[in-house]
């Protein structure tokens, strides 16, 4: 019996590669890598067909050391806590998450009977994308950055593990980066630094109930128990 997609699914795999290689600036020389970073591990017919796990794994460590090098040229005046706080805001899930919205990568997914998945995602990208009403903790569902790192992990191999030419793809991928100065607009990310920076401090003097701070400098609210 044969499986039907879902609504929005790109079926024509000529046209989901070459508007992943429109929206990335870069031709890929085996296209097979990229047919396999938008391949779900969900497949009807029990093969062992390649899926996105393994250039996810490759994708992930990937841009975290591309990040990194580009940080490190660009503000050689930070020390290390500064630089990891760049690239952790620039790695992060919910990032990626946006990103995979942003440029509409989920319907390029070959996926099969994931209609609950779907429906996640679906919710996601609404209320992302503002047209139902968010109740501030939503989570991205993996899935989307998974496909993000998937696909930067493509590039990296295809590229036979060329880091510049990653760097490139992944200001375009991941844009907007979010720059030293963008990143302390954010108050949350201003108080953890200064957290981390201050934590002994903090600890002495912060005596307000139920409040802490990790070995990170993280400001905590912890639940106590009646």
């Amino acid at each position: 019996m044969q499986q039907q997609q879902p609504p929005g699914f790109v079926a024509n795999r000529e046209e989901a590669a070459e508007r992943v290689e429109g929206l990335l600036g870069y031709a890929f020389n085996n296209r097979a890598l990229l047919e396999e970073a938008l391949t779900h591990s969900t497949d009807p017919r029990g093969s062992r067909e390649a899926t996105y796990q393994r250039l996810e794994f490759i994708g992930d460590a990937a841009l975290g050391l591309a990040f990194a090098s580009l940080f490190y040229r660009d503000y050689p005046d930070h020390d290390e806590g500064q630089l990891t706080a760049l690239r952790s805001a620039n790695t992060a899930e919910e990032k990626f998450a946006r990103v995979a919205v942003r440029h509409g990568l989920y319907p390029l997914l070959r996926r099969y009977n994931c209609t609950d998945l779907d429906r996640i995602v679906g919710h996601f990208i609404e209320s992302v994308s503002g047209t139902v009403t968010s109740s501030g903790d939503l989570k991205a569902p993996k899935v989307l950055p998974d496909i993000v790192e998937a696909i930067a992990g493509a590039v990296y191999v295809d590229s036979k593990f060329d880091l510049e030419k990653l760097q490139e793809v992944a200001l375009v991928l991941c844009a907007p980066i979010i720059t030293k100065e963008r990143l302390y607009e954010d108050p949350v990310s201003m108080l953890n630094e200064l957290g981390r920076k201050h934590r002994e401090e903090l600890v002495r003097v912060l005596k307000v109930p139920n409040v802490t701070i990790d070995a990170s400098g993280n400001v905590l609210v912890v639940k106590q128990s009646k």
